[in-house]
């Protein structure tokens, strides 16, 4: 069975700028830092978005911009499609301009439809459009298709820089704090460690601080505990494996290290709105 997820990959400009065209029976990623710029594109169904601890939905013919070094997880309970552009900052940042004043650092990005302004409605709408003009570049490949698809997300970024940045200067943020290192940090160790057993007292131990420290730290800063979120990384690679392939559901559960099945289904229902049966069921039957 092939992976249904990343029907296709683009990399333009020397793979500094990726596009991807994904579909998918359900989708969710845990919550993880954000090292490059990334602009999210509905074609169709519905994204929930979870970035810097606050909620916002996206929608079929709507996009969201996601700037680095910020937290967020994504949810599509039902079928979907997207697009989904990743650009790495440096690049974006040697292009975008530099603005009058010293101490300048960089650009902020950002472009959420419930924060528009009124001179915003408009750019909004016709990088919108921009995104739309991709779709029949994916389905027949014409000709020329890559240097067309690139022109496309260079003339998007383009409008994304006039209406959607602002400049960031050294008097107008703190350095990373310490709290905000560790949590990187600490994210980084659970992607990797997921498959194992981690306790939150290991943890804690291994970052250097304190059980309720820990705790306090880890749910200010993502809004859920420390075991839920591990739950949900654990379940969102055995969602990856469960649709790339016919290994038994138990083998794939013991591989992703969930042991406690009645917690397993609970949560994998609230995440995708089906069973993993019913979700192999579809996959196999598309």
């Amino acid at each position: 069975m092939e992976p249904l997820r990343y029907e296709k990959h683009y990399e333009a400009q020397d793979a500094r700028v990726t596009v991807d065209f994904v579909t998918d029976f359900g989708q969710y990623h845990a919550a993880r830092w954000q090292n490059e710029l990334e602009m999210i594109y509905i074609l169709n169904g519905t994204a929930t978005i979870i970035l810097d601890g606050e909620s916002f939905t996206v929608v079929q013919g709507e996009f969201i911009v996601i700037d680095s070094n910020h937290i967020y997880d994504i949810q599509c309970k039902k079928s979907f499609m997207q697009i989904r552009v990743h650009v790495d900052k440096e690049f974006l940042a040697a292009r975008a301009g530099v603005p009058d004043g010293e101490g300048w650092i960089g650009r902020a990005y950002q472009c959420r439809r419930e924060e528009l302004v009124a001179e915003q409605i408009e750019p909004f709408l016709q990088i919108c459009n921009l995104f739309k003009e991709l779709v029949p570049l994916y389905v027949s490949e014409p000709a020329g298709y890559r240097l067309r698809t690139e022109s496309i997300v260079l003339d998007i970024l383009y409008r994304l820089v006039q209406h959607f940045s602002f400049p960031l200067y050294e008097s107008d943020i703190m350095e990373q704090s310490k709290d905000q290192k560790r949590v990187r940090g600490i994210l980084d160790y659970i992607e990797e460690h997921y498959a194992e057993p981690i306790s939150l007292s290991m943890i804690a131990g291994e970052f250097g601080l304190s059980r309720e420290y820990f705790s306090r730290l880890f749910h200010q800063t993502l809004g859920t505990t420390f075991s839920e979120h591990v739950n949900r990384v654990r379940i969102s690679h055995f969602y990856h494996d469960l649709v790339s392939g016919d290994t038994p559901v138990m083998i794939l559960l013991e591989k992703n290290g969930l042991t406690n099945y009645k917690l397993f289904i609970r949560t994998f229902k609230e995440i995708y709105g089906y069973s993993p049966r019913m979700i192999r069921k579809m996959v196999l039957s598309s």
